[in-house]
């Protein structure tokens, strides 16, 4: 196997790594899960998300916490751009976020402008700035099925979602 080969087949592997940190933290954020995010961060990481800033590991108690009245959460992301340079890299991820507050759902599109680095073979990001293009507030409407009761499998913003695996 070519040493060109070889770099390009760590450079997947090392990308694949950085989108399941992206995804780790959205679902981290979503279930209200406090470690999950944190996960995602290297100790000494900084979050800068405009109306917070400092320690990433801090950030996940207080995005949290801040939601804690939504009713559920859902971040989805979406093109992402990264730029390798040995154990560190660079990215632009777009993300639309939308938070059910009961009476109305805010929709906020923004990128997760992210340096990441690789210590001790694990990816994280070392430093983050959000940057806001749009946001809006939707007013709730009917939801499907009528109301939370249904015979249907809600998402939870805890341990007991589904997604965690019995």
């Amino acid at each position: 196997m070519s040493d060109d080969y070889s770099v390009k087949i760590q450079q997947m592997i090392d990308r694949q790594e950085i989108q399941d940190v992206l995804l780790r933290y959205c679902r981290g954020v979503d279930r209200g899960d406090v470690e999950m995010i944190r996960s995602a961060y290297h100790a000494d990481a900084i979050d800068d998300h405009g109306i917070w800033k400092g320690p990433g590991v801090d950030f996940a108690s207080w995005i949290v916490d801040m939601l804690k009245d939504s009713r559920q959460t859902m971040h989805m992301i979406g093109n992402s751009s990264i730029e390798l340079d040995g154990n560190v890299a660079y990215g632009e991820t777009y993300c639309l976020s939308v938070h059910d507050g009961g009476k109305d759902h805010q929709a906020v599109y923004n990128r997760y402008v992210d340096r990441f680095e690789k210590r001790d073979g694990k990816w994280a990001i070392a430093s983050r700035k959000v940057v806001f293009d749009i946001s809006h507030n939707i007013p709730a409407g009917v939801p499907y099925g009528k109301d939370l009761s249904e015979p249907l499998t809600w998402g939870r913003r805890d341990k007991l979602d589904p997604s965690y695996r019995p």
